[in-house]
């Protein structure tokens, strides 16, 4: 698998914490980041209000995804789902045109052989 770009990291990052608050070594299971990576990540994301800090405890820290991270994700999800549309297309519209001239040869089979 060739490696994830940044923006598939951030992106595998803000879809770790949208179903719930996570700590650094959570986040890291989930995205198969190395912590050190991650935490440079986060800041970033942090920095950007896409994800935010909570303190759990003194020593604790969590993360949790804003709102404006979570429009953020969705878009990205969105727009990874069109370029994979995109390329499919293609293949759809080939099928439509193959099946289109199946059906106009059997209707023609059909009224020149009637049963």
């Amino acid at each position: 698998m060739p490696p994830r770009s940044r923006l598939e990291k951030y992106l595998s990052i803000l879809e770790a914490l949208v179903p719930d608050p996570q700590d650094v070594e959570g986040i890291s299971y989930d995205t198969d980041l190395e912590c050190r990576t991650l935490k440079r990540h986060l800041d970033f994301l942090i920095s950007h209000k896409l994800v935010e800090e909570r303190l759990l405890s003194q020593r604790k820290t969590a993360y949790a995804i804003t709102e404006r991270g979570v429009m953020v994700f969705k878009t990205l999800q969105a727009q990874k789902y069109l370029a994979k549309m995109k390329s499919i297309l293609p293949m759809v519209e080939e099928a439509n045109e193959v099946g289109h001239l199946l059906s106009k040869a059997t209707r023609e089979s059909e009224e020149e052989n009637p049963a």
